[in-house]
């Protein structure tokens, strides 16, 4: 059962089996992280995410790793946090259904070692303690499955917070 492990860094240089890439539901480069991951994957990226087929919000796809130190991409598409008013609940669904989705796939392709940003935590603007939350639960609840899941913040602050929010509600 893997353990799963919170660091913060630079995600792009970590070596593992699977990235989980924040995807566009077109598999297009995006913002953030995504424009990091096809900058270094570029055309040939850009190739075999053409070939898949449209990706909705909670769902997941897979590609090669074109340029990144690992083999998959595992991109899913997630939700806008609208700052938890009277949709904030279906975000909250949405963005679970993504870790969900993501580890189905992993599970599907007998992938045992991945690595996730905050997702939703960038761009899209969940709060940390929120994000965490939702991917913690998952995670710890599915971990059986994997010798490895990573969740690496991009900020020592990021960090905290998630380490805050394991520790209050995922004891070990």
């Amino acid at each position: 059962m893997a353990k799963v492990e919170l660091t913060s860094g630079d995600i792009l240089t970590l070596r593992t089996t699977a990235l989980v890439c924040p995807a566009h539901k077109h598999l297009i480069r995006g913002r953030g992280l995504s424009a990091q991951v096809f900058d270094r994957g570029g055309d040939a990226l850009v190739a075999a995410c053409e070939q898949q087929p449209e990706c909705p919000v909670g769902e997941a796809r897979i590609t090669r790793a074109y340029g990144l130190p690992v083999q998959y991409l595992l991109h899913t598409v997630t939700p806008q946090w609208s700052s938890g008013d009277q949709w904030g609940a279906g975000a909250l669904v949405q963005l679970r259904r993504c870790y969900e989705s993501v580890l189905k796939l992993a599970r599907e392709r007998k992938i045992k070692s991945l690595v996730f940003p905050a997702l939703g935590a960038g761009t899209n603007r969940f709060p940390h303690s929120i994000a965490a939350h939702q991917a913690l639960e998952v995670l710890h609840g599915q971990g059986k499955d994997f010798e490895s899941l990573k969740v690496c913040l991009h900020t020592p602050a990021a960090l905290a917070e998630w380490r805050q929010v394991e520790r209050r509600f995922f004891p070990a």
